[in-house]
């Protein structure tokens, strides 16, 4: 079978249609990973009303325990839909083992690091070759995260990539129980013994996290833990500092309580870039609610609310570039 990208092998794993809205799923494996069976799943939504893909392109990507229902419900609503009808070429990237993307050998080790180095530049890459244009950046939690360690670490940059929207996302506050003596060590060892953490016995979402990934997160925020790229040897936060010339739209939840509002805000303030923007998303900023960490893009409220404000600060971004 012919590939879909000149790039590397890529899939089209299935096409799919729902009413109006069309769905084309790529798997991409990028052989760039140790781990050769790596392949990550990228749908390509579309409408049939409108035919044809010349917005800017916007890739989604979720958090932690969840997959790309957290844009796209199985009815075919969410932000991604909006963000569509709206003129964007919208593509829904899911991170290993997570939704339409298989469970690669290595899965257990898996790392927040090996999607920097291998899983993003790649999807960037494929969608900038089938759209034609840099991609904006979304990503909500982890996602974010993992696209802010993108940026840092230099594999997200302005030569190859318009912008990024983070929402709930923050790498500076750690957790207070992870300060104690040799608790950071004992977690890790737990979550080792486990191989890897069930959303559904957890009750926080429908996916499991590996435990390389998991572990990863607990060193990082342990007392003398670092956000860094270990392999590189490369710190991340000065690197953050220092900006990549990237917009940045920083979205937080007044009561969200997983990553909280002021972190994600110093967060945001300590990133080097030109442009920044910040969205707080509460009762003092006029809005009908304080939100939370999920409900920020999940709920009815957010639909009329907050994700009309991620697509102004995006056509002002469009109109920046076109004039």
């Amino acid at each position: 079978m012919k590939s879909s990208s000149e790039l590397f092998p890529v899939s089209l794993l299935r096409a799919d249609v729902l009413g109006d809205l069309t769905e084309d799923v790529y798997l991409v494996k990028h052989n760039r990973d140790p781990d050769r069976s790596v392949q990550i799943a990228v749908s390509h939504l579309g409408l049939r009303s409108r035919g044809g893909h010349s917005g800017q392109p916007l890739i989604l990507l979720h958090g932690s325990f969840t997959n790309r229902g957290f844009w796209l419900s199985d009815k075919g609503e969410g932000l991604a839909r909006y963000l569509l009808e709206q003129g964007f070429d919208v593509w829904l990237m899911e991170q290993r083992g997570h939704g339409l993307s298989p469970r690669n050998h290595d899965y257990v080790r898996n790392t927040l690091e090996r999607y920097v180095l291998s899983d993003i530049p790649a999807v960037n890459d494929f969608v900038q070759e089938q759209s034609g244009q840099k991609p904006v950046w979304i990503g909500h939690s982890l996602g974010g995260v993992i696209i802010s360690s993108s940026v840092a670490a230099g594999r997200l940059h302005a030569d190859n990539s318009r912008a990024m929207v983070l929402l709930g996302t923050q790498v500076v506050r750690r957790p207070w129980y992870l300060w104690l003596p040799l608790t950071s060590l004992v977690l890790r060892l737990l979550v080792k013994s486990k191989a890897e953490l069930d959303g559904r016995k957890l009750g926080i979402g429908p996916e499991n996290e590996p435990a390389g990934l998991v572990n990863e997160y607990l060193a990082r925020h342990s007392l003398f833990g670092r956000w860094q790229i270990r392999s590189e040897k490369l710190r991340l936060l000065p690197a953050w500092k220092q900006g990549a010339d990237l917009p940045l739209l920083a979205v937080a939840a007044a009561a969200d309580k997983s990553d909280p509002a002021k972190a994600c805000l110093r967060f945001a303030s300590l990133y080097g870039g030109a442009q920044k923007d910040n969205l707080l998303l509460g009762k003092t900023e006029g809005f009908s609610r304080d939100y939370g960490h999920v409900d920020m893009v999940v709920s009815k409220e957010a639909a009329t609310e907050v994700w009309p404000r991620i697509q102004h600060w995006l056509n002002q971004l469009g109109q920046q570039a076109g004039a």
